[in-house]
């Protein structure tokens, strides 16, 4: 699920590097000043240095000391400096301010640079997961930041770290859609990655959460179609199966256009055997798209489980009249509703032709309408497969 795009174009304020004149203060500050003037930012660093540990509430030192290692490309180095001069006093709050989101802007876009890059080379992830991890420091509110990092985390498996900053990213922006959709979708990794340990109960936690991530992508964008599918999804693996029939129902309703939601409504509806609404569900979603061929099996299903449940409850009504009474004229038509199955049925194996549990499906089917040479060349199809797995 690597995403790639486009650097972003941020507008930040420029990068002030300035230096105060030569005021009365210590040597070492002194000495840096002119240091900074000649450009030895080395020599620069080390005064000023020895200048905070002589005296660790110098504003001005620190201040200068963020400027000399924002030009030594030390960002870390320099946004500490910084914050021990704000601790001090506010007198270059301004000008530290328009520096970190420079800056910020400038790892940020490098950052994402490196994460493009990566489909080339694995290592671009991690440059880029240092210039995004710098840039969070600078700027730590900024909710894109921690998503972006989720994503370079994500492409090396690296599914723990990019759910905290995920988590992150929508501690600061709650309506966060897509860092809300990636988090519940990193959940369905590690539940999957549960259920091959046989953590059966690690695995429903984390479709828990998986949930209640879709929640919030669909709260922040309730008309994003991934997000209404992923939540449905959600909803059938938390076995909140009414809760996924209502709102795959009022998606259906509000956009019936879509093949998909007519197909999942039909399969709810398909699922509490009320066939004829299913069929109609089916049969709108392939009207939409001729070519569906999950519409088309289960279309052949509806009709066929129709057909069963007809004949079931044929076969009870006769047993229970059946004794002290004339012969009853056999009710054929529950063999309508497998007639109308049939086709469905045998497109679809046409388009699953290995299936052996369809064969054996069709097989019985055609032996109930007495097509007895097609039955048996559907059964003999399903032994054969069942054999070869």
């Amino acid at each position: 699920m690597t995403r790639y795009f486009p650097v972003a174009l941020l507008l930040a304020a420029a990068v002030v590097v300035s230096t105060t004149g030569f005021q009365c203060g210590s040597a070492e500050t002194t000495s840096a000043k002119l240091y900074m003037q000649q450009k030895q930012w080395q020599k620069a660093e080390e005064s000023l240095l020895k200048q905070v540990a002589k005296n660790d509430k110098d504003e001005e030192a620190w201040y200068l000391l963020g400027q000399t290692r924002l030009e030594l490309k030390n960002y870390k180095g320099m946004n500490e400096a910084y914050t021990h001069a704000l601790a001090v006093s506010d007198a270059h709050k301004a000008d530290i301010g328009r520096n970190r989101l420079a800056v910020w802007a400038m790892l940020y876009n490098e950052g994402v640079n490196y994460y493009n890059r990566g489909r080339d080379s694995a290592s671009y992830y991690d440059r880029a997961l240092e210039n995004f991890t710098t840039a969070t420091l600078l700027v730590p509110d900024s909710a894109g930041t921690y998503y972006v990092t989720a994503l370079a985390q994500y492409a090396k498996k690296d599914n723990a770290t990019a759910i905290r900053s995920l988590e992150s990213a929508l501690g600061r922006k709650p309506d966060f859609a897509d860092a809300a959709r990636l988090l519940g979708q990193l959940h369905y990794a590690v539940a999957a990655e549960r259920s091959a340990a046989k953590d059966s109960v690690g695995a429903r936690a984390e479709y828990g959460k998986a949930a209640a991530a879709f929640e919030s992508a669909y709260a922040a964008q309730p008309d994003n179609p991934d997000n209404i599918t992923n939540l449905i999804d959600a909803y059938e693996r938390t076995d909140q199966l009414e809760k996924a029939e209502g709102l795959t129902r009022d998606a259906m309703l509000k956009d019936p256009g879509n093949k998909l939601y007519r197909y999942a409504y039909g399969v709810f509806l398909l699922k509490k055997e009320k066939y004829a609404e299913a069929i109609e569900q089916f049969t709108k979603a392939l009207e939409i798209d001729p070519g569906y061929a999950d519409a088309k099996y289960n279309l052949g299903v509806a009709y066929l489980n129709w057909g069963v449940s007809m004949k079931a409850a044929i076969d009870k009504a006769s047993e229970s009249t059946r004794k002290g009474t004339k012969p009853q004229k056999e009710d054929l038509s529950y063999r309508e509703k497998f007639k109308l199955s049939l086709p469905y049925l045998e497109e679809s194996a046409g388009l699953r032709p290995d299936d052996a549990a369809l064969w054996t499906q069709l097989g019985k089917l055609y032996a109930i309408l007495n097509m007895s040479e097609k039955s048996k060349a559907a059964f003999e199809r399903s032994d054969k497969l069942a054999k070869d797995r």
